[in-house]
Parts: structure tokens; sequence; C-alpha cells
């Protein structure tokens, strides 16, 4: 009877042992009932595009602290850099709601378009080869910068719930820090279009003239 409860106790002993070392990702462990999207690109400053609107630059999503949070995976991502070939993809392609999107996209100088002009001759032919060259276009004139742009007014805002994605005139700027805290911006004076989304929560979307002052003080409460 002892040998048999000292079996237990040891099996009991692997049992917990064997539990503390298990490691569950942070994936698992998280309460976030959207979909998570990290975007592995190269050329990684490729512009992002989200449903046709600009969301920013590709490096701005490649981690999971950065990652691009969405309601759904009912959306279309477009990634487009001038010289390259631009990609769509569509997340609901996808199954999982943690994604990750790698992306490579094509340059259009390493592919010769159609009725593109062959090669010149090699030196050894009898057909000369003549380059044709054309003038640069004139560069445009740097106009200095208006009044107003080179004052900068300090601008405060504070945003609830946290987490919450806040754009400024559509670029996406950041998850909103934790509640209390603001966030500091230095803009020229202006009109913006603030808006801000979380899961759960009515989306925000407003006009705002920043005026032309040290500082500004904005707050921004999304309503359930």
């Amino acid at each position: 009877m002892k040998n048999i409860r000292c079996f237990l106790i040891i099996l009991l002993f692997i049992g917990a042992c064997a539990a503390c070392s298990i490691n569950i990702p942070w994936d698992v462990m998280d309460d976030y009932d959207g979909v998570y999207v990290i975007m592995h690109v190269i050329p990684d400053d490729a512009d992002v595009l989200l449903n046709g609107r600009a969301i920013g630059v590709a490096y701005e999503f490649a981690s999971s602290a950065s990652a691009l949070r969405l309601a759904s995976r009912e959306n279309e991502l477009i990634f487009k850099k001038k010289g390259f070939r631009e990609k769509v993809v569509d997340l609901r392609n996808y199954s999982s709601r943690h994604i990750t999107v790698k992306v490579d996209l094509a340059d259009l100088e390493s592919q010769a378009a159609p009725g593109a002009p062959a090669a010149p001759p090699a030196a050894g032919d009898k057909q000369a080869y003549e380059a044709k060259t054309e003038p640069l276009p004139p560069q445009p004139a740097e106009k200095p910068a208006p009044a107003d742009e080179r004052f900068l007014t300090q601008v405060a805002f504070t945003v609830t719930p946290e987490e919450t994605a806040v754009y400024i005139d559509g670029r996406f700027w950041g998850p909103a820090p934790a509640a209390g805290k603001a966030i500091i911006l230095r803009l020229p004076p202006g009109k913006y279009a603030f808006t801000a989304y979380h899961p759960g929560f009515k989306v925000f979307s407003r006009e705002v003239t920043v005026p032309k002052q040290e500082k500004f003080a904005l707050e921004i409460a999304l309503e359930k």
C-alpha cells in the first residue's frame, strides 16, 4: 500500500513539473476578439492602403507590438511603391485571426516592358548604335513655407478607451496609450481629420482646427 502511495506522489510531482514548463503563446492568452495583421514587406517602406485608404508604411506594422488591429477579416490591403508593381491582399483568404502577410513587390525596372527598345548591338556589329538623350525638364523652384507652417502648436489629446486606433488625415498614427496619459504632437496650425476606432465602440470622426497658439488640448472619447 505504501509503495502505491509513493508511486502516486511521484506521478503527481512529475505532472506538476511538466505543467510548469508549458509555454503558452501570447496570442492564445490575448483576449482581443478582432484580427491582428503583421506585415513583412519588401521593400519595407511601401505604402499600405486599407480598403483603398492610406494607413501608413509597411514597417510600421512589422511586429506583434505594432500589428494592425481590425474587427474582422473582411478587409483588403494594398501595398504600393513607385517603381514597383502593387500587390493586393484579401484578408478573407486567411483562416487565423493572427495573420502574417509576406509580400515581395516586383521591381518594374527589372522586368522588360512589352515594346521596350532592344539592347544596343555589340561592338563587333556593323550597325552603329546612337544613344539618344532628352533634356531634363526644368526643376520647379522651392516655395517658402507659409508662415503658419513654420509655427508649430503643441497638441495634447487624450483618447478613451486605451488601445484605440488613431488616424490623423487618413494616416495611422498608432494605438492610444493607457488611460490618463496624453498624446503630445507638434502640428502646424490648420484643419485635421481625426479618426479613432476600437472594436465594440462607435467610430469617432471629426475635423478639428488646430489654432495658432502655444498649446491646444483635445479629448476623444468613444461611445459604445
